[in-house]
């Protein structure tokens, strides 16, 4: 048979579509194999992990078939031991089952840090110092001495504290820092409109101290504390009658209002 007449046989034609229907065969066969090895149109919103407890945000893990690996604790006294603080992607994120959660969970004790020499340096000396070591600044209070803005004691919960013990980590440490309190006199700070912590740093800068702090009935947690503001002071900003060094002054705070309505939204 000539090869013209072999293209026109039933042989060859009948080859050719077997040729085309087996290789169309095989690609459906692995387009099906890697939709199912990669889960294709199978994606789902990433759950909700934050501020579930760890048996809990295990069992959401198992059920949606997602691998959660821790990548940091942090110890917050918000959060119960175990629970999600963070997670990485959010929550509402579109994942694919066997994909991989990143999580920040809450710790079950804080870090310890040693607790540096703060005495014999000044008050801002004495303040970078804390920080270096993530510890606070707490509550500064004066007492005359011949030595101007030296650090003279520094206390934890009343009591003198020596250096070198292990403190957990963002603790406040008071001081006891001397001043020459002859006569001299300051003036009170307008104070409205920065948190406590910005507003006690003003007052210790000035030599003056904080006194009771009150807070309204919207402040709830540790974070709203944070963010809260200083609406109202005694003794009230006066530039020209200034008060004793040493001095204490009485804060109230209250949420912003912007804190205030994006809390509303979402309600």
């Amino acid at each position: 048979m000539s090869f013209r007449k072999f293209l026109k046989s039933k042989v060859f034609w009948l080859n050719v579509i077997l040729a085309v229907v087996l290789t169309l065969v095989l690609l459906w066969l692995t387009m099906y194999a890697l939709s199912k090895y990669t889960h294709h149109g199978e994606a789902f919103p990433t759950p909700n992990l934050t501020g579930l407890e760890q048996t809990d945000w295990e069992k959401i893990a198992k059920n949606k078939d997602i691998d959660v690996v821790i990548r940091d604790s942090v110890y917050h006294t918000d959060f119960s031991p175990g629970s999600v603080i963070e997670q990485m992607p959010r929550s509402g994120h579109y994942i694919k089952a066997g994909r991989t959660v990143y999580v920040t969970i809450a710790a079950v004790k804080p870090e310890m840090v040693q607790l540096p020499k703060v005495t014999d340096v000044s008050l801002r000396e004495a303040r970078v110092l804390l920080q270096s070591k993530s510890l606070k600044l707490g509550d500064v209070t004066f007492s005359p001495s011949e030595f101007n803005n030296l650090v003279l004691a520094q206390k934890l919960h009343g009591s003198s504290i020596d250096p070198g013990i292990l403190v957990p980590r963002g603790t406040a440490i008071d001081l006891v820092v001397g001043k020459t309190m002859e006569n001299k006199r300051t003036v009170v700070p307008d104070l409205t409109g920065y948190t406590y912590d910005e507003g006690r740093k003003i007052l210790q800068d000035v030599s003056l101290t904080v006194g009771a702090v009150i807070y309204s009935k919207d402040v709830k947690t540790e974070e709203d504390s944070t963010n809260a503001i200083i609406w109202q002071q005694s003794p009230e900003f006066n530039r020209h009658e200034g008060v004793e060094i040493g001095h204490s002054v009485d804060l109230w705070l209250k949420l912003p209002v912007d804190s205030l309505s994006s809390g509303d939204d979402n309600k």
